[in-house]
């Protein structure tokens, strides 16, 4: 019949239509996955870059407390030095004085420097803590980009089940209708299934199209999304050597400055 063979082709249709919507979010779900594991990978090094941050803290806080100990015995020196002692030349007494209060600079200037190196480890500390927090929140929302799309590829299934059923229903009237000889109660009876069948694809086709509206909508928030996921990727891929490298030169300046500092702490009182 005519109608049925309509029929059979409009429901084909419709399962490719679903079958393409569906290849299409498969393929946006594999970029969002690989989005997923691109942003854990960024948490890690940043974690990793917070253990080593941290670990910078402690020494230079250890190297601060001995140079605030060098200064309060530089002024200890001072203060006992500042009454010339008996049987000392007022020229001796003098010059050991300008040399306590040379020692008492110096000690100051290395307590300031080891003080300014803890200041920017802690920062740097922080900074680090709040790349695993960015890298926190984009794996949350390519998570959240993942489960959306899932969720849009386990709506299709029920819509895809109607359909095949009613194929195969189709096919069952084919199968009755030309059968021979043809009884007239299997006639009457798919009739009447034909009729019934008239009036529930007509609803059928009107939700059918809001359907394929709300799936079209999806598809392209989905993509718009993907979209910014790649260019999220492409960003993180461009900035992640960037990084490296501040890290990298940021450790040199340290290393350098706890030389620095070390070095002064080093110096003995001058005679």
């Amino acid at each position: 019949m005519p109608y049925l063979a309509q029929e059979t082709t409009r429901l084909q249709t419709a399962l490719q239509a679903l079958a393409a919507q569906q290849a299409a979010l498969t393929t946006q779900l594999t970029t969002q996955q690989q989005a997923v594991t691109a942003a854990q990978a960024q948490r890690t090094n940043a974690q990793s870059g917070v253990t080593q941050a941290q670990a910078r803290v402690a020494p230079l806080q250890a190297a601060a407390a001995a140079a605030d100990a060098k200064v309060a015995e530089a002024q200890q020196d001072l203060l006992d030095g500042s009454e010339p002692p008996q049987g000392i030349p007022p020229a001796t007494w003098r010059a050991r004085l300008a040399a306590l209060r040379k020692q008492l600079a110096l000690a100051q200037t290395a307590a300031t420097a080891a003080h300014a190196k803890v200041t920017e480890a802690q920062q740097g500390v922080a900074q680090a803590q709040a790349q695993v927090q960015a890298a926190d929140r984009q794996i949350a929302a390519a998570t959240a980009a993942v489960q959306a799309t899932q969720a849009a590829i386990a709506a299709f299934q029920p819509r895809r089940q109607e359909l095949q059923s009613a194929l195969s229903e189709i096919e069952r009237m084919n199968v009755e209708i030309t059968r021979d000889p043809m009884a007239r109660a299997t006639v009457q009876q798919v009739a009447a299934q034909l009729s019934a069948r008239t009036g529930t694809l007509e609803e059928s086709l009107l939700v059918t199209r809001f359907e394929l509206e709300d799936a079209e909508a999806l598809l392209a928030s989905s993509i718009t999304r993907r979209n910014e996921l790649t260019t999220l990727l492409a960003n993180l891929a461009t900035q992640i050597p960037e990084a490296e490298a501040q890290a990298a030169a940021a450790q040199e300046a340290l290393a350098a400055a706890e030389a620095e500092v070390t070095t002064l702490l080093q110096d003995g009182p001058l005679g």
